[in-house]
């Protein structure tokens, strides 16, 4: 499983609630019972799936409700304080198995804005190697390609969202061993900007477990109790070539990570650099700095804190570095299962937003300030199947 999906989350309770059926499968001319239930031991939730395994549909939801307070020195007419109830991000996943040689997987994204098709992807499975191609999330930092169900705090950090490819459309392959694993892909993502921007992107993440063998730690950025100890340690670049009679530039990113995990803890300190060749006008240089911990007092609470630095660099106009930090606490009912969680958590940042290079978003908390220094409280409900 860890294989073909890559943000499973624990396998603490391996137990499978299984129905059968004596309906006939659709389509065959033989009997083969159809098996049906919720499967705690993996991310995959409820599933109905054919006698013989080998074929397979799970089905899964999750939102997160949010309420935000905001403080800031605001633009003139504009309130100081603001406030208010929102969902984040409501998602409907259908992923499966077509044999054991080809998985699924369709992952449909609601706002508030509107719906959006986050992942449509066939994967092609061999050994412990996958082929995927279509729109999916491409591997260049920790971050990049886990799902937000599994990251620390209450949403992607803002070095994430400011440096990250994120979903693109495009083919990408993974390969492992014990010790380490790689994915290289070719895409039109875009490392940090518009989507529209790129017209090809290459990227490939290679990471290493200095200690430890256990590849299971590794697929969230939470880190439960009972866990074994490790350090990984992971490397990411790209390089994006800019569409034809385009001023927009090129751009190449590398990033470097080391992670440490244990018994109910894990830390990420994390390093971007970015280089941008824009057509018109001189190169410049963005860099991005990342450290993070969680720590589980009890199997079903964890305090989490983060900072964020990102630099604009030489990157021309008058521009401020980006610093924040981030505190919170988390409760997760369930000790088998990411998809619920109940987090309160208070964020402030040191500088003028308008003046950095991360942009103003709902799902990040920082508004649009010309002044330095901004706090938010939130609360959120995360919750699902």
């Amino acid at each position: 499983v860890m294989a073909t999906e890559h943000k499973k989350m624990d396998e603490y309770d391996a137990e499978v609630s299984d129905q059968t059926t004596d309906t006939k499968a659709v389509g065959q001319d033989s009997e083969v019972p159809i098996t049906a239930g919720f499967d705690k031991n993996s991310a995959d939730g409820f599933f109905i799936r054919s006698k013989d395994k080998q074929f397979r549909l799970n089905i899964g939801a999750y939102t997160q409700a949010r309420y935000d307070i905001n403080w800031r020195d605001a633009p003139a007419g504009e309130d100081d304080v603001e406030n208010g109830f929102y969902f984040n991000r409501t998602i409907l996943i259908f992923n499966g198995q077509f044999t054991p040689l080809f998985d699924y997987h369709f992952r449909t994204n609601f706002t508030e804005e509107g719906a959006d098709l986050t992942i449509a992807y066939l994967q092609y499975n061999f050994d412990n190697n996958w082929l995927r191609v279509g729109r999916q999330f491409f591997a260049l930092s920790r971050e990049d390609w886990m799902w937000s169900q599994d990251v620390l705090t209450t949403e992607y950090s803002a070095n994430d969202s400011t440096f990250a490819i994120g979903v693109a459309t495009g083919i990408q392959a993974y390969f492992q061993d014990r010790k380490q694993r790689y994915w290289l892909g070719m895409s039109d993502a875009s490392a940090g900007v518009d989507d529209d921007q790129s017209e090809l992107t290459l990227n490939g993440r290679w990471e290493y477990q200095a200690s430890g063998s256990d590849w299971s730690v590794w697929d969230d950025i939470i880190g439960r109790k009972g866990r074994s100890q490790g350090v990984l340690l992971g490397v990411g670049g790209a390089y994006q070539f800019e569409k034809d009679q385009s001023t927009f530039d090129r751009i190449a990113q590398l990033n470097a990570d080391v992670s440490f995990n244990g018994d109910g803890y894990q830390a990420i300190v994390a390093a971007s650099w970015t280089r941008h060749e824009p057509q018109v006008g001189g190169s410049y240089n963005n860099y991005g700095f990342l450290a993070q911990s969680g720590y589980f007092f009890t199997n079903h609470s964890q305090v989490y804190a983060q900072y964020n630095l990102i630099s604009p660099g030489d990157q021309p106009g008058d521009l401020e570095t980006f610093n924040s930090i981030t505190a919170g606490i988390s409760y997760f009912p369930f000790i088998w299962t990411n998809r619920w969680k109940f987090s309160m958590e208070i964020a402030h940042l040191f500088d003028a937003l308008n003046k950095t290079i991360v942009e103003s978003t709902r799902s990040l908390g920082w508004l649009l300030s010309d002044e330095d220094g901004q706090t938010y409280l939130r609360l959120q409900a995360q919750f699902g199947f």
